[in-house]
């Protein structure tokens, strides 16, 4: 029996395949590809080449230039071996600045890395995305939709985190596979995007009927209220997104008041590919009056400013 183990190939100085071999009950085994990337080529500069990585609880987002163009990555927890195994060759000839929630634990396999706070790579990635979608804008609130939520107020001074949650895209793969046994994010996106809330959440209408509201009737008065056994998977899936999005807007609403702001940024990886959240997070523009952006690479905000640092600080020292 041929053991499972992983490995890479390497074609000159820039190019690797990860690898991950499998046994067959025969004794023969199967290779199968994890990841393929090229490391940059820095001939004659004198100076290593920076990857910006964000070390999330779920997920790990990594942002490299080659050729002179950025790209961004994601890989899922069961791919962190692979990962990690790239990151190893790659700091040989590289600088790591590592930042999210496991970069103190990935610090300690590469302790050359540099550790760049979290709130400060996300805000800093924020502005960088603003930047590359041509916007001028210098004071808004920022909502980071990760696992949990932070929110922070970003102007010319710097950034704040003001509040947070422990609702986001935790929230909605936990509760979400428990409600519907569903365990694969994009599945859970798909049906939520096809579901109706109304017919699981108590609306205002439901309560008034045929009187007058003093609110707006399509607003919720009871979240799942009107769910039971035979409610459907993407109903509840939807439900669910509303009671997320509800609760984060309630959120930026307060910080938004308190320092007259009205642009929201939203980012985050529960962004990621799922129209439903995003609709939902702009339903109530009429009623609190904010306007809300979405840049389109949000889910890279912390790696895409961790490399930000990371390359002003390669480029300063450098000139001294």
């Amino acid at each position: 029996m041929v053991a499972h183990y992983r490995g890479y190939f390497r074609w000159g100085h820039r190019c690797f395949l990860l690898f991950s071999c499998f046994p067959y009950d025969n004794g023969r085994s199967r290779l199968y590809p994890a990841l393929f990337i090229f490391q940059e080529k820095n001939e004659g500069t004198g100076r290593m080449s920076v990857v910006g990585v964000d070390a999330g609880g779920t997920l790990t987002k990594i942002v490299y230039k080659e050729n002179g163009r950025l790209h961004f990555k994601t890989f899922s927890s069961e791919q962190q071996e692979n990962v990690l195994q790239w990151l190893t060759l790659l700091a040989k000839h590289h600088k790591l600045y590592i930042t999210g929630g496991k970069a103190e634990k990935w610090g300690e396999t590469f302790p050359q890395a540099h550790i760049v706070g979290e709130f400060i790579a996300v805000c800093s990635g924020a502005k960088l995305l603003l930047k590359e979608e041509k916007s001028d804008l210098k004071q808004f609130i920022l909502i980071n939709i990760g696992t949990g939520t932070s929110i922070f107020k970003v102007d010319e001074n710097g950034c704040e985190r003001l509040l947070g949650s422990g609702l986001g895209g935790g929230t909605f793969m936990g509760l979400g596979g428990l409600l519907t046994g569903e365990s694969d994010y994009y599945e859970l996106v798909r049906l939520s995007k096809e579901g109706k809330r109304e017919l699981v959440d108590l609306s205002v209408r439901d309560v008034y009927e045929a009187m007058n509201s003093p609110v707006p009737e399509h607003l919720t008065a009871s979240n799942f209220a009107k769910g039971d056994s035979s409610s459907k998977k993407e109903d509840k899936l939807r439900a669910l997104t509303n009671m997320i999005a509800e609760t984060i807007i309630l959120l930026a609403s307060q910080a938004s008041q308190a320092h007259k702001l009205e642009h929201f940024v939203f980012i985050g990886s529960t962004l990621k590919s799922n129209p439903a959240l995003k609709e939902d997070l702009t339903q109530f523009q009429e009623l609190l009056s904010y306007t809300p952006i979405f840049p389109e690479k949000g889910a890279y905000a912390g790696s895409l400013g961790a490399f930000e640092i990371g390359r002003e600080a390669e480029h300063s020292q450098n000139r001294q």
